[in-house]
């Protein structure tokens, strides 16, 4: 959400598009590298702590013997997945060449179909809610810090859980 909702601002003037891209990149593939890593190092440590967690990883580890190229190249896009999936794979007897490779072609796949989405969903935005441009930002304001809030809350509850 954060990359579609990125490109819609860089659609409207308010970021430059191309650093959306860059950006949304560099963090998704360092994201993977950082999980991915600790799966390698510590991954059994941390899903034996986490019980949902390891549910996600044995459903993954099921199909990653079966379907590995399907895996490596969709789990970004599986919700629930996205986190899980590198650490199931570093976990795994994956060479790490070849999960850098996946996860590099993987996150770029992943950043053209995102920009899309953004792009065609500002071109949207701006030929049917053209007439309220005047307000945008604060609506955009509005939906980062609604999503802040949301995301916070949902961090306090697994806490004390």
């Amino acid at each position: 959400m954060i990359m579609i909702t990125s490109v819609i601002a860089a659609h409207h003037g308010y970021l430059e598009l191309w650093i959306v891209i860059i950006v949304g990149v560099t963090a998704t593939y360092a994201s993977d590298t950082l999980y991915f890593f600790i799966g390698r190092n510590r991954g059994q440590e941390w899903i034996n702590r986490r019980d949902k967690l390891k549910q996600r990883v044995d459903t993954l580890n099921r199909y990653l013997d079966k379907y590995p190229v399907l895996i490596f190249i969709s789990y970004r896009f599986l919700y629930g997945f996205r986190t899980v999936a590198p650490l199931a794979i570093g976990l795994s007897r994956t060479k790490t060449i070849v999960f850098m490779s996946f996860s590099a072609l993987s996150t770029l796949l992943w950043a053209a179909v995102y920009t899309s989405i953004g792009y065609i969903s500002g071109e949207l935005i701006k030929s049917q809610l053209g007439h309220i441009e005047h307000v945008e930002k604060y609506i955009i304001g509005v939906l980062v810090i609604l999503g802040a809030a949301i995301y916070i809350t949902n961090r306090i509850k697994r806490h004390r859980t």
